[in-house]
């Protein structure tokens, strides 16, 4: 039987009569539960996420908390170390010199012939140079740690070297004396000491002269900076200050420059009845010596007053800048260090640092270079580089005062050391095992 179309509309309307309401109820039931679902799911989601916003933002508050007291603990630690922490070498005020112009000077520049640059190996700086039958010798040294580092007394012709002696520490300086015997300034962790090296048929053998002054132990509590031995068999020594000596000569230097504390001496030795006699006082960082060939004129290099003090080899117990105490050269354009005389009589400053501006604008607040004492030796060292425009040595006539010579020519470290040998200079630098030469 067909169906037509009027019978298929009836059909529907009867089965939608019949059938609808059951079907649209259980399409509402359906739909009704599917909402439910949802807006459970939602609330679950909403919760969810409140609750890790709540989460995220105690841990944030926490964070922000931690960090606010590490910050804190961070500033009060870097308070209390630049700022509150005890020195040692506790700054004092002074006033800074004038500064020398003397522009009609000749002006050198060390050689940049790496001919004329006598590697001495593997060393890390040089500390002392001398020259002695037309042999170099060259204190050089191993180490940046004090308490690691070995000095090796070395000699040279140019073409070759070799350590003739070696001692623990730091080997500050070296003389001969009119025998031929050798002189030493040495500084260790556990002391430092004026030394004399014997020869005999097994070799050089180091002996410790003078150990302590008035109780107190050298190197320990001073650093031993220079010796010089005069024609009389008399051997003069200089002390910087006050100033321990950890790191070693360079970082006493610094401090001593940084402090300003006017402690140094320089003392006299005498084999002949063992006494030990002081000659100068009063120097800011007494860095250097030299004595005339007649024996009766001692140089003194005084590192914070910028000047190189002149007085009777003879005379004891002088104080820097009063009586009976000249000055030789003063407002260096640099902080003086080792001296050396040529056989016409010139003498030869080496700088170990150019001029700060920082430091001699705040030389009377004892806040702010005590900030940089406390802050640390890569700090200083960055602070007191040399620059390749700046004067490492300086020459002048000791009689009159006259500038005779500047010479510059090269970054470094620190000029540590300067020893002319007839038209040649050879200077040694901290941080560099090669002897540089200008040609005067």
């Amino acid at each position: 039987m067909r169906i037509g179309l009027v019978e298929f509309l009836l059909i529907l309307a009867i089965a939608s009569l019949t059938v609808g309401p059951q079907v649209a109820l259980f399409v509402d039931r359906w739909m009704r539960r599917a909402n439910r679902a949802s807006a459970q799911a939602a609330r679950r989601r909403a919760e969810y996420a409140a609750q890790a916003a709540a989460e995220r933002d105690a841990l944030l508050k926490r964070f922000r908390t931690a960090s606010t007291v590490f910050g804190v603990c961070i500033l009060l630690a870097l308070v209390y170390a630049l700022v509150l922490r005890p020195i040692d070498t506790p700054p004092q005020r002074y006033k800074a010199p004038e500064t020398r112009q003397d522009p009609g000077a000749a002006q050198t520049a060390l050689s940049t012939d790496s001919k004329d640059s006598w590697d001495l190996g593997e060393y890390q700086g040089v500390d002392c140079i001398r020259e002695q039958d037309g042999l170099v010798y060259a204190a050089a040294y191993n180490g940046a740690a004090l308490k690691k580092r070995t000095s090796d007394l070395v000699r040279t012709d140019g073409g070759h070297y070799a350590a003739i002696l070696s001692v623990e520490g730091e080997l500050t300086g070296f003389d001969f004396d009119q025998n031929g015997d050798l002189w030493l300034t040495v500084v260790t962790t556990s002391g430092g000491a004026l030394c004399r090296a014997v020869h005999d048929n097994w070799g050089a053998a180091v002996e410790q002269v003078v150990t302590q002054i008035d109780g107190a132990p050298l190197g320990a509590i001073w650093a031993v900076s220079a010796v010089e031995a005069g024609p009389d068999g008399k051997v003069y020594f200089a002390v910087v200050g006050d100033e321990p000596v950890d790191n070693g000569l360079e970082s006493a230097l610094r401090t001593e420059l940084l402090a300003h504390t006017g402690t140094g001496w320089v003392y006299v030795y005498d084999p002949a009845d063992r006494s030990v006699q002081r000659v100068l006082g009063g120097v800011a960082g007494a860095s250097g010596l030299a004595l005339s060939a007649d024996g009766e004129t001692l140089y003194v290099s005084d590192l914070g007053s910028r000047c190189v003090w002149s007085v009777d080899a003879d005379a004891r117990e002088l104080t820097a800048g009063g009586r009976d105490c000249g000055s030789a050269a003063d407002s260096l354009p640099g902080y003086p260090g080792a001296l050396a005389l040529d056989e016409d009589g010139a003498l030869y400053i080496s700088f170990r640092w150019s001029r700060s501006g920082w430091l001699e604008q705040n030389a009377d607040s004892t806040f702010l270079r005590g900030v940089a004492l406390r802050a640390g030796q890569n700090l200083q060292q960055k602070l007191f580089r040399m620059t390749a425009d700046a004067p490492c040595a300086a020459v002048v006539d000791p009689a009159t005062g006259a500038w005779k010579r500047t010479i510059t020519g090269r970054a470094m470290n620190s000029c540590a050391a300067a020893c002319p040998v007839g038209s040649k200079v050879y200077f040694g630098a901290v941080g560099s095992a090669r002897l540089l030469q200008a040609r005067v």
